[in-house]
Protein backbone atom coordinates (compact mmCIF):
# COMPACT_ATOMS: atom_id res chain seq x y z
CA UNK A 1 0.00 0.00 0.00
CA UNK A 2 2.86 2.37 0.87
CA UNK A 3 4.59 1.81 -2.34
CA UNK A 4 1.54 2.72 -4.60
CA UNK A 5 1.06 5.93 -2.34
CA UNK A 6 4.25 7.22 -2.32
CA UNK A 7 4.03 6.30 -6.34
CA UNK A 8 1.05 8.05 -6.69
CA UNK A 9 2.45 10.90 -4.84
CA UNK A 10 5.39 11.39 -6.88
CA UNK A 11 3.18 11.04 -10.08
CA UNK A 12 0.73 14.06 -9.01
CA UNK A 13 4.43 16.06 -7.74
CA UNK A 14 5.47 15.38 -11.29
CA UNK A 15 2.35 16.52 -12.85
CA UNK A 16 2.12 19.19 -11.23
CA UNK A 17 5.70 20.84 -11.57
CA UNK A 18 5.63 20.38 -15.71
CA UNK A 19 2.10 22.12 -15.24
CA UNK A 20 2.37 24.82 -17.48
CA UNK A 21 -0.70 27.02 -15.89
CA UNK A 22 0.64 26.46 -12.68
CA UNK A 23 4.07 26.72 -13.08
CA UNK A 24 3.18 30.75 -14.24
CA UNK A 25 1.20 31.10 -11.56
CA UNK A 26 4.00 29.75 -9.13
CA UNK A 27 6.24 31.87 -10.93
CA UNK A 28 3.86 35.03 -10.69
CA UNK A 29 3.19 34.57 -7.01
CA UNK A 30 6.85 34.50 -5.99
CA UNK A 31 7.66 37.63 -8.21
CA UNK A 32 4.54 39.38 -6.90
CA UNK A 33 3.58 39.02 -3.18
CA UNK A 34 7.61 40.55 -2.20
CA UNK A 35 7.14 43.28 -4.60
CA UNK A 36 3.37 44.41 -2.71
CA UNK A 37 5.30 44.38 0.16
CA UNK A 38 7.95 46.82 -1.14
CA UNK A 39 5.50 49.06 -3.27
CA UNK A 40 4.11 49.95 0.48
CA UNK A 41 6.95 50.41 2.24
CA UNK A 42 8.25 52.55 -0.56
CA UNK A 43 5.04 54.29 -0.48
CA UNK A 44 4.76 54.87 3.17
CA UNK A 45 8.23 56.12 3.28
CA UNK A 46 7.72 58.87 0.07
CA UNK A 47 4.57 59.98 1.80
CA UNK A 48 6.54 60.86 5.31
CA UNK A 49 9.32 62.23 3.62
CA UNK A 50 6.57 64.40 1.84
CA UNK A 51 5.74 65.85 4.61
CA UNK A 52 8.51 66.05 6.35
CA UNK A 53 9.40 68.29 3.32
CA UNK A 54 6.55 70.16 3.26
CA UNK A 55 6.99 70.86 6.90
CA UNK A 56 10.59 72.03 6.47
CA UNK A 57 9.12 74.45 3.63
CA UNK A 58 6.65 75.77 5.84
CA UNK A 59 9.11 76.56 8.57
CA UNK A 60 11.28 78.59 6.42
CA UNK A 61 8.47 80.90 5.08
CA UNK A 62 7.20 81.54 8.69
CA UNK A 63 10.44 80.99 11.22
CA UNK A 64 9.50 80.98 15.19
CA UNK A 65 12.58 82.30 16.29
CA UNK A 66 12.35 86.12 16.46
CA UNK A 67 15.46 88.39 16.80
CA UNK A 68 15.52 90.73 19.46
Amino acid sequence: MEISNQELIQEIIRLTWRNPAFMAVAIALVWLIPQLFIRKIMAKKYEQRKIEIQKNKIQKLYPTNTPK
